[in-house]
């Protein structure tokens, strides 16, 4: 089971982070939380538009997401009734 991601914007840098439904228990009440970077998040007021998604979180995230097998591409075969011409 994948774990819950709270999308919480830092008043610091300003990117919005991704915060394990764990860490965001366990920093709610001092309003700072550890993203699945390493980056403590203090949190913007929720009033504020999100910011651009922290670069660092996505790749932590994609490197996590299985890989989806590639489909091998298939050839497009002619119709018969064309090539006869």
């Amino acid at each position: 089971m994948e774990p819950f991601l709270v999308h919480i914007r830092c008043d610091t840098d300003g990117y919005t982070h991704a915060v394990t439904e764990d860490e965001f228990a366990a920093g709610r009440h001092e309003g700072r939380f550890r993203a699945v970077c390493g980056h403590v998040v203090l949190a913007a007021p929720m009033i504020e538009e999100p910011g651009r998604f922290d670069p660092v979180c996505r790749d932590v995230l994609r490197a996590g997401a299985p890989q989806q097998a590639e489909v091998p591409r298939q050839e497009r075969r002619r119709l018969r009734w064309r090539s006869r011409r």
